[in-house]
């Protein structure tokens, strides 16, 4: 399966290039769902830091490296906070993808529509 950031990326530049459209009102809908949702990611990982719970277990050798083990499920690396970033750029791209893929089907719309309109005057 391919990398989600890279398939969007991939997406949105088609979009740009008038490969991929996307009906207005469907696109807004999407972009809106997107911008919905990287509030709630975001204020998900500005929390992230209160997920520390190092000394929460007490001050022996032991305790501390089992709350060492839970500060690194959320802010470690592989930990909660980064999979939320990646989160967070994925749907910054869908979202980048909705609002051109929505952008190019009204400008491909409005070509056709003066072409139209000029192979109609020319009659």
């Amino acid at each position: 399966m391919s990398n989600p950031q890279t398939l969007f990326t991939q997406l949105a530049r088609d979009a740009e290039e008038g490969l991929l459209f996307l009906e207005p009102d469907a696109a807004a809908t999407c972009a809106q769902a997107c911008a919905d949702f990287l509030i709630v990611l975001d204020q998900l990982q500005r929390e992230a830091e209160f997920l520390q719970c190092k000394e929460a277990f007490g001050h022996l050798p032991s305790a501390q490296a089992l709350g060492q083990k839970f500060d690194d499920k959320a802010i470690g690396p592989g930990g909660f906070a980064e999979v939320l970033q990646q989160h967070i750029d994925t749907v910054t791209r869908m979202r980048t993808l909705f609002e051109t893929a929505g952008r190019a089907y009204v400008e491909t719309d409005a070509e056709t529509r003066d072409r139209l309109a000029a192979v109609a005057s020319e009659r």
